[in-house]
Parts: structure tokens; sequence; C-alpha cells
């Protein structure tokens, strides 16, 4: 079912769109290997991003899949979390509005029960300001994620409704320096209101830089601050778990090896703190480590 609806979005939006973008990947996230920093072992991913639009929509599709395994101590089951979205933006030379739907399903073990399956309700607004070939971007990003069946962090006894509001208000300039060179700078705040959990408010920030250079790029990533149960990527990255993320570092490169066809690599590391969902505790501070690989076509 789950092949057939995104097979269904991708032919529909191949047919109403000038433009379209597909962009499969592979890659995982290795966990730290102390047994007090982490339970988990590693996590293999898998998916698919598609952008459809022409000059007044632009319309992403995604499909992720996730394989989770524990260390052998804990005896748990892999977790496997199937995930899709779908994001519909209105634009025009001035404005922007976005709503959209992240939808995630999973097979959380009853006895290490978490935050389980559950849904991310997407709104956005923006504008723009040109400065000739320049562009300067503001706007703010909304989600509402509800988890129904699922644990706060303060009783394992029974499952109940939890629901995190998140605020994103972004400021990114793109300039173009040439003909073939260009640079884009992004800087995100993130403010989360969880009212379930003991500590009902995170602050956290991103900063980024993307350079471009002829068939070349690169984007430099920067994470700090708090952030659980938090939502990135304008929506397409969810962390349904109640782990503490604290900071992080990423690094992208790619290359357009045709006109249309693009390779790139990325790679990060992960400051933060795992939750124990057994005994309601974050673990030690660990780190993490996560790469892809990704292939993007446009058609």
């Amino acid at each position: 079912m789950k092949k057939l609806l995104i097979s269904s979005i991708l032919m529909l939006g191949s047919l109403l769109a000038d433009n379209v973008m597909v962009s499969p990947y592979v890659g995982g996230l290795e966990y730290d290997h102390g047994l007090s920093k982490s339970l988990k072992s590693r996590a293999k991913v898998s998916g698919i991003d598609t952008t459809l639009g022409d000059k007044t929509y632009l319309l992403q599709t995604s499909y992720k899949y996730i394989n989770i395994s524990y260390k052998d101590s804990q005896s748990l089951s892999n977790l496997h979390q199937h995930e899709l979205s779908l994001i519909y933006n209105k634009y025009d030379e001035l404005h922007m509005l976005k709503i959209g739907l992240h939808y995630l399903n999973n097979n959380e073990d009853s006895s290490y029960k978490d935050l389980g399956s559950g849904s991310v309700i997407i709104l956005g607004v923006a504008g723009y300001n040109w400065f000739d070939k320049d562009k300067l971007t503001y706007g703010l990003d909304a989600y509402y994620s509800i988890y129904l069946n699922a644990h706060n962090d303060v009783s394992t006894t029974t499952t109940q409704m939890v629901d995190v509001v998140q605020f994103t208000p972004y400021l990114s300039y793109s300039r173009n320096i040439s003909e073939s060179t260009r640079n884009d700078i992004d800087f995100k705040i993130n403010y989360i209101a969880a009212t379930e959990y003991k500590d009902d408010a995170y602050f956290s920030f991103e900063i980024s830089d993307t350079f471009v250079y002829e068939s070349f790029y690169t984007t430099l990533r920067y994470f700090g601050g708090d952030m659980k149960s938090g939502v990135i990527d304008g929506g397409l990255k969810v962390f349904n778990t109640k782990d503490l993320y604290r900071n992080s570092y990423q690094l992208r490169v790619g290359y357009y090896i045709l006109a249309d066809v693009a390779i790139d690599l990325s790679a990060g590391v992960n400051d933060y703190k795992e939750y124990d969902a057994k005994n309601l505790v974050l673990l030690s501070s660990g780190i993490n480590t996560e790469g892809y690989i990704t292939l993007s076509c446009n058609f």
C-alpha cells in the first residue's frame, strides 16, 4: 500500500509539474559504543525525496525507512520505522505559504515505550526581498507533533497522547557572486513547547553555509542548544524520541556528474543524551555519527 501511494504521488506530480527532481539515498548511524551512553547499536536508513513544481508551487514528497538495532545486552527486537511526508508550497516572487504532513509508523516494543508512531502537521509562511540577483528570505515554520499512544517522561504506567509544539523563525541570504558561483547562508532558531515533559521548553539554533561553484557544491551546518522531540529540515526530519540533542556538525559535498544528475556525500557528528524509556532517565552524554550518499536526478 505504501509503495502504491508513493508511486501514485510521483506519477501525478510528474504529469502536472514543469520540473521533477528525484533523490534516492542510503546511509546510517553508528551510536556510542558505551552502554552507559547508548542502548542502541546502529541504524540503517534508506529513502527517496522528490520535488515537483513550476514557477508558482513546489510539492515535496519523502519516504524513509529506518532499521534500528539495539545492543545485545538489551534483548530488544529491531525497531522498524516508515516515514512518509507531503509538503505543498505556494509562492510568488515576494511570498510563500506552506502546508504539509509528516507521518511516522513503527513497531516500538511495548516494554520499551517512548513516543511510538505519530504525525506532524507542518505550516509555514515566508517573504522575499530581491537585490538584483541576490535574495533575502525571512519566514516562520510551525510544527504540531501528535503521538496518540505514548509515554511522557514521568510515568510508564499508562500510555497517553503526547503533543509537542515547535516554532522555527529563520533568515537566509543567497549571494550570487558570479554566473557560476553562489553562496547561501541560513540561520534558524527553534523553540519547542512540550507540556507533558518535566522540562517543558527547549531552545536551539542552526547555522548553515552552502557554497556552489560550477558543478561543485558543499554545505557546512552547525546545530547548538537543546532539542527534544523536534523537527528540522523544513519538516522532512522528525525526532520521535525523547533524546536530548545538544550540538552537531555536518558536512555535505556534492558534484553534478551530468547536467541533470548529481551525487553527494554527507557526514555528521551529534552530541546528545539518549533517553532510556524504561527507566525514564537521560543517559550520559554520548556521540553518534551518521553518513549518507544521495543521487539526485532532474527530469
